[in-house]
């Protein structure tokens, strides 16, 4: 059977596929064509073999087409085959040595795809090359092509600089200045906390790189806290005031920072560390969430005032000099009361936090052969700490809310990872090892209720009401299931990351309102007659936020301007999906099945309207 005529179209006529085109190499070059391939004078070797792989294709469709066949253009065809495969060693060669340090994750993909065409050359080169033969050898130069066009695009692409250190800090202001029901003196406040000092120590402590962020949290019409303004203006520390009467605003600070920390990881993606100078435990889930955006957290606070739960979630942690054992504080309360008992006293009935009696795990120490062992080790141990403890006890009568389960796990095991022992959320490893060694640790497992989706550890033979057990056993971790979770909570559909992608492109938001973007992009896709939802779309945004194409604040969204075409946002989700799938495989020494990655990857392979070229724009409309 011919060709297709729309094989004969020029090469350089095919449009960008995506790494999906590296991935998908039978992907066919009607999905491909569009707007061009674009000046190539930055690369003329790339330019070069368009030019021969053009004319290649050429002469096959002329050799295909002729009836009857002629000697002469066997022998010219076969010259030519020939020597096109010897040129392309050189080209892959040349192709390499141009190749940025930051595109190296696809040179395996790139080198497959030449082979894959060195080879089809090869087996077409002989006496007498069949009719599918050359047809499969024109479905791969222009696999080729569209591979070449992805790298044109990657190398006229400015590259991004190397990674730099950024760092946020965040004050909870008055947990520096309020400490156990006690306030500092206002006419002392400046003599006896020093931000700058404060923020001296931490630097000892860790490297903090460029300091992008500084805010101080705090109700600023506190005469306490209105002493520090002077320092906070010299060390150029951002003011966010909550206000309100003090009994209803007692944690007002806390929780604007936590917002706010969150907020910071979205809007600003190149920020990698977060200082949290506070010592309340209700930071401890913050620190969570932002281990689990790839930031290193730092906590400071003053030894008595820091959270046993929010240490032992931070990367490190910073104790402060106590001005309140240091010095005499003047007034007690936040309101300026009358002090109700005496320093010695107040220092005496100071709570010390208590401290699991189980020695953390020192990686540093651990072979990598045996770092699983060991974890399972040491949770046996914590499991049985909890059957065997009077206090603990009582809090498996309840159930133990497993947010708290977990936090504890990590204290003994920092850098324990559930896909290590081949389980996507923590609840179901633990499910798996109470369940597997009931012997050791007593009759403990993980239950759950179906209802309210709460999560708690309790005896297995007194369940709470609504509560059923969890089994789990050990998966293949390399699944597209995983792979996904890994880069998301969820991945996008295919066609609604294309919808809204390509929405994006064509108008570029920038600070734009976050609602009315998703009910424009749904009532197109209604237009259209396209089945998305609301709920579906916000997904697919949140996935662009994730990989840096969006920045996000609470309620607009701007596009990254380095994105200039649909082309280049499939590129940076792609690499972006890539890069944090093998982030963390690598922590527990896994690599990337690449099968299973090409299943996974979002936009693979994109799918153009099946209208006539013609028509195909009105789809966009």
């Amino acid at each position: 059977m011919k060709p297709e005529l729309w094989f004969i179209a020029p090469v350089s006529a095919i449009a960008l596929g995506g790494i999906t085109t590296l991935i998908q190499p039978q992907q066919p070059l009607a999905t491909l064509l569009g707007s061009g391939i674009g000046a190539l004078a930055s690369a003329p070797f790339i330019e070069k073999n368009q030019r021969q792989s053009d004319r290649l294709l050429r002469d096959i469709q002329t050799f295909l087409s002729s009836s009857p066949e002629t000697p002469e253009l066997k022998v010219l065809l076969l010259q030519e085959l020939e020597q096109q495969r010897r040129q392309l060693t050189d080209f892959e060669r040349q192709l390499h040595q141009v190749f940025p340090e930051a595109l190296r994750p696809i040179r395996n993909e790139i080198a497959q795809t030449l082979q894959t065409l060195k080879d089809n050359l090869r087996d077409a080169a002989v006496n007498t090359p069949t009719a599918q033969q050359l047809e499969t050898l024109i479905a791969t130069l222009h696999t080729q092509s569209a591979a070449l066009q992805t790298i044109q695009t990657l190398l006229q692409r400015p590259q991004p600089p190397a990674t730099t250190l950024k760092t946020a800090v965040l004050y909870d202001i008055e947990n520096l200045v309020f400490n156990q029901g006690q306030r500092l003196d206002p006419a002392r406040v400046n003599e006896l906390v020093s931000l700058e000092n404060i923020f001296e120590s931490i630097k000892k402590a860790i490297d903090l790189g460029e300091i992008a962020i500084k805010r101080a949290y705090g109700n600023w019409q506190n005469e306490v806290l209105q002493a520090l303004n002077a320092q906070l203006e010299e060390l150029q520390i951002e003011r966010i005031g909550v206000y309100g009467r003090n009994h209803n605003q007692r944690n007002a600070a806390d929780i604007q920072l936590a917002l706010d920390a969150i907020d910071l990881a979205y809007q600003h993606p190149d920020i990698n560390t977060f200082v949290l100078i506070s010592g309340d435990g209700g930071f401890g889930s913050i620190a969570l969430r932002l281990r689990d955006y790839g930031k290193t957290v730092i906590g400071c606070a003053y030894r008595n005032a820091a959270s046993d739960s929010f240490q032992r979630v931070c990367h490190q942690f910073v104790f402060l000099e106590n001005p309140f054992i240091d010095s005499v504080p003047a007034i007690n309360g936040r309101n300026g009361t009358t002090p109700r008992q005496s320093r010695a006293e107040s220092r005496t009935a100071l709570p010390s936090p208590r401290r699991l009696p189980i020695e953390p795990l020192n990686y540093d120490q651990i072979p990598l052969s045996e770092i699983r062992q060991r974890e399972t080790n040491k949770l046996l141990e914590l499991f049985s700490y909890y059957t065997g403890d009077p206090a603990k006890r009582r809090e498996l009568d309840r159930g133990m809310v497993f947010n708290t389960v977990f936090l504890e796990m990590k204290s003994v095991a920092p850098q324990l990872d559930p896909l290590r022992f081949g389980f996507f959320k923590p609840s179901e490893l633990v499910a798996y090892l109470t369940a597997q060694n009931q012997s050791k640790i007593g009759e403990i497992g993980v239950a759950v209720n179906s209802g309210s989706g709460k999560t708690i550890l309790c005896w297995r033979n007194n369940l709470p009401q609504g509560y059923t057990l969890r089994t789990s056993s050990p998966q293949n971790i390399h699944t597209v299931a995983i792979y996904r979770g890994i880069f998301a909570e969820e991945v996008a559909a295919d066609f609604l990351l294309t919808q809204v992608g390509e929405w994006l492109i064509e108008h570029r938001p920038r600070n734009a309102p976050v609602e009315p973007i998703i009910n424009i992009i749904l009532e197109q896709a209604h237009r259209q007659q396209h089945r998305i939802s609301q709920q579906g779309i916000k997904r697919a945004i949140a996935n662009y936020v994730r990989a840096g194409i969006l920045t996000r604040t609470a309620n607009t969204l701007s596009l990254n301007p380095a994105i200039q075409d649909f082309s280049s946002l499939v590129i940076e989700l792609q690499t972006c999906f890539r890069r944090a799938v093998e982030e963390r495989l690598s922590k527990i020494g896994e690599t990337i099945n690449e099968q299973i990655f090409a299943e996974a990857v979002p936009l693979k392979p994109l799918k153009l309207p099946t209208e006539s070229p013609e028509k195909a724009p009105d789809s966009h409309s």
